[in-house]
């Protein structure tokens, strides 16, 4: 009863084992869904920007734009553009 207990343990825990180093080596490829930093270019080499509604990064190209106070803002979506809009 115990050998099977035994196995049974050492068969999770490498498993587990397994389970770490597959994510690490995701994690280390150049772009791989482990990168919690956005990058500061899109691969066409846009700069990103960061929508301050949601914190949402997006390429500069494909964001909306909103002017509040003279200072200029970019959103990811109308709905976080008139979201921010209506809280300021």
């Amino acid at each position: 009863m115990v050998k099977p207990m035994i196995r049974l343990l050492i068969f999770c825990l490498l498993v587990f084992f397994v389970y770490k180093i597959f994510r690490a080596l995701l994690r280390s490829l150049p772009h791989g869904q482990g990168n919690s930093l956005p990058p500061e270019k899109t691969q066409r080499g846009e700069d990103m920007v960061q929508d301050p509604q949601c914190g949402t990064y997006v390429p500069r190209g494909d964001a909306l734009t909103a002017s509040v106070r003279g200072q200029r803002h970019h959103f990811c979506s109308a709905k976080c553009r008139d979201d921010f809009l209506r809280s300021s």
